[in-house]
């Protein structure tokens, strides 16, 4: 299977302390025959290049928000395509996002 296209765009309230969060969108990889993307996971890293680790898993599909941001951080993301049968994608290209 091959890799998802991922972008980042993020978000904060001004009302009190600003829970800020992360959404990620991306794109489905290229179909293939016989293999039937069922979800998808997410990864963050602290760390370009990694290592990533998994915060969410089976996501239906994009949007993805990530709440457990905190101000003044930087993440990397990547999300991985699952096929029927569990099996996962490479990672996507990383996107990163640096929190307000």
């Amino acid at each position: 299977m091959a890799a998802c296209l991922l972008c980042a765009s993020l978000a904060g309230c001004h009302k009190g302390p600003p829970p800020h969060r992360v959404t990620l969108n991306w794109e489905a990889p290229p179909p293939v025959p016989g293999v039937k993307v069922s979800g998808y996971s997410v990864y963050r890293s602290e760390s370009s290049g990694g290592p990533y680790v998994k915060i969410a898993r089976r996501v239906p599909g994009p949007p993805y928000e990530d709440g457990l941001v905190v101000s003044g951080r930087t993440y990397f993301y990547v999300v991985t395509a699952i096929n029927q049968a569990g099996r996962e994608s490479k990672f996507s290209a990383e996107i990163r996002a640096t929190v307000p």
